[in-house]
């Protein structure tokens, strides 16, 4: 059973001008994260504008990424949705590609209970093997629902419910679902600037959006700290501190998309109603750009 750990890119997806999925677009990202050396992508999730598909293009979008990556990465597939169902449809549908694990956010929109998330992911982790590793997903944030620890620890016990990708930017929060659930159970953080207190807290790796662009720095970050040089580690934190600014932190998506171009990928666009940068921010990005990639890559 491959589980998420380090770093995991919650890969975005490339669309063109027309806002159709862009399969060249999508050979390219993953062909530039591998040469990166980026080794765990999460897909179609918040990062990867999920919720402005249909049922039918997350499928190709999942067996394209499936067929670029091949045996150089594992490909971990976001698959919730509002119904049950149809979560419970693209777990069996990701499974049936071979893919490493799946995770599912919270459901979204109309307020829900502990009870009623708890029983959503009971019902997807029987839709599928019992070796299939699934995570939860919390971003109340966006979801409007927060999956509390008690529910979470409660989860655990669950076999092929692996862990949790909790994108609250609270350390207090980690150390609650680190502590409340087994040892063996992967929290993974979301938030980028907690990163380093994350990792030394107990956390087994972060889901990162600002890793599509600098899959390097955060990639050294984890080798510091195997090779326990926390000097280090705290001096790529400050850089991610930056980058995570730079970016706006996955709050505008076109940030992602214009900086890889800027990094040498082929134009990607948002699908809207998200928009597409103005000029003025495109050149002001460009320069920050320019000035990481010379000090920094």
């Amino acid at each position: 059973m491959v589980r998420m750990q380090d770093l995991v890119v919650p890969v975005i997806t490339p669309f063109d001008g027309n806002g159709e999925v862009d399969p060249l677009g999508i050979r390219d990202l993953f062909d530039f994260l591998i040469r990166a050396g980026v080794q765990n992508f999460y897909i179609l999730g918040t990062t990867g504008e999920v919720f402005l598909m249909d049922k039918e293009e997350r499928k190709r979008i999942t067996e394209l990424v499936v067929d670029n990556v091949s045996d150089k990465g594992n490909v971990f597939v976001h698959v919730g949705s509002s119904s049950t169902r149809e979560t419970c449809e693209l777990a069996r549908h990701a499974e049936s590609l071979g893919v490493a694990g799946i995770g599912a956010v919270t459901p979204f929109y109309f307020h829900v209970t502990q009870r009623e998330m708890e029983q959503y992911y009971l019902e997807i982790a029987r839709s599928v093997s019992e070796d299939l590793p699934v995570y939860l997903y919390n971003i109340p944030g966006c979801s409007t629902n927060d999956l509390l620890p008690r529910t979470v620890a409660n989860l655990a016990e669950i076999t092929n419910i692996v862990g949790i990708k909790n994108s609250m930017p609270d350390i207090f929060r980690l150390s609650q679902l680190i502590d409340e659930t087994p040892d063996d159970f992967d929290v993974l953080i979301g938030a980028d600037n907690i990163l380093l207190s994350a990792i030394l807290y107990g956390a087994k790796g972060s889901v990162s959006g600002n890793a599509n662009v600098f899959p390097e720095i955060f990639l050294d970050f984890y080798k510091a700290m195997h090779d326990r040089d926390y000097e280090r580690a705290h001096t790529q934190q400050i850089l991610i501190n930056r980058i995570a600014n730079l970016l706006k932190n996955g709050a505008n998506l076109a940030y992602f998309k214009h900086a890889l171009l800027c990094r040498g990928c082929r134009p990607m666009f948002t699908r809207k109603p998200l928009l597409d940068l103005e000029e003025g921010e495109k050149k002001g990005l460009q320069k920050d750009i320019d000035e990481i990639m010379a000090n920094y890559i």
